[in-house]
């Protein structure tokens, strides 16, 4: 890359007199300007910030956006991503936001300033704020694990999710055929359309396709998906209830480790006694005793899908993108028992 010193040699003046005239200084003269310019031009010099802003453009970057990145479900996801651009030639820059709107903002505004080709994000909240911004910038954004809110501006974005209403009406129906009938639930936040709302609407939709009986003393909800909220909420579950579940079906692992956690302390078995599932397959689903009875969803393949709809937006800016659902499992594990038929009143 060609320096200022260079310019300076060539054009036989000193670099303080370079940079005047990069600056259009009218202390030099127009004979001296057009000897500089000339020079300028002829060894293609770029002065620091038009040469970092080039060598930015020559970078192909994406943007990464996660909540939390020692969660091995997004590490999963970005495995699947890494596989598709890095062999392209994309870098990726991953910022964690802790599930908190405000740093999401924050870093899309980043992002754009590193002129990233596209982002792609997983997060709690999809306020109007981040719709405007996409639609403002016309940066493509897959949202992975979420799903994107009615919105009346066209925005270059797409999502990658499970059926998570389905997913946990499918979770009911697999408890209610083990013989559980009184089945509780730990949610999460309701604005959490995915993890939080549309898991909620799916169990009260399995309660009622197996005809059972909805206790509210047997439903709460947390400010978060942790294990402290699991924890809390099964603690909340066993003082509000007048009868302990036979399972209970938490929004996702985390909560379900705390569930577990709360039931140990109180010397009350799982699964001889309850039976508790998670949501996601998380690294712990299968490390703890009794192992977690979960449902598998978020894994390389939904990365995979992500970063391919992100260069689909990226080369075809006209591309509508959409909603794309991907399949799930239910993984039966220690943490859930066959009821017998006298067990299930």
């Amino acid at each position: 890359m060609i320096t200022i010193h260079e310019v300076a040699k060539a054009a036989n003046v000193s670099i303080s007199t370079v940079s005047r005239v990069m600056n259009q200084s009218d202390s030099v003269s127009e004979e001296t300007r057009k000897k500089v310019l000339k020079e300028i031009r002829e060894l293609g010099y770029l002065p620091n910030a038009s040469a970092k802003k080039a060598a930015r453009k020559s970078v192909k970057l994406i943007g990464a956006l996660f909540p939390d990145i020692s969660n091995n479900v997004f590490g999963r996801i970005l495995q699947g991503i890494n596989s598709i651009v890095s062999p392209l030639g994309y870098n990726i820059i991953i910022c964690e936001t802790n599930g908190e709107m405000e740093k999401e903002i924050h870093f899309l505004n980043v992002l754009k300033d590193k002129q990233v080709d596209g982002v792609i994000m997983a997060n709690v909240h999809i306020p109007e704020e981040q719709l405007m911004w996409i639609h403002k910038n016309q940066k493509p954004v897959i949202y992975v694990c979420q799903d994107i809110p009615d919105f009346t501006l066209r925005t270059p974005s797409s999502s990658v999710n499970i059926d998570n209403k389905q997913a946990m009406c499918d979770m009911v129906r697999f408890l209610y055929e083990m013989g559980h009938r009184r089945i509780a639930f730990i949610g999460g936040p309701l604005h959490d359309l995915s993890a939080g709302k549309k898991r909620y609407d799916g169990f009260m939709k399995g309660m009622r396709d197996c005809n059972l009986s909805i206790h509210q003393d047997m439903i709460c909800f947390q400010e978060d998906f942790s294990i402290r909220s699991g924890y809390r909420g099964m603690h909340q579950i066993y003082e509000q209830s007048a009868l302990i579940p036979s399972a209970v079906i938490s929004a996702c692992d985390n909560m379900a480790i705390g569930a577990i956690g709360f039931l140990y302390d109180n010397d009350i078995s799982v699964p001889g006694q309850v039976s508790v599932t998670g949501v996601d397959d998380t690294n712990l689903a299968s490390a703890i005793r009794p192992s977690l009875s979960t449902i598998r969803h978020a894994d390389s393949d939904t990365g995979v899908k992500a970063a391919r709809l992100l260069l689909e937006h990226i080369a075809n800016p006209d591309f509508k993108g959409g909603a794309f659902q991907l399949p799930y499992q239910i993984l039966r594990r220690q943490s859930v028992r066959q009821l017998l038929r006298q067990d299930t009143a």
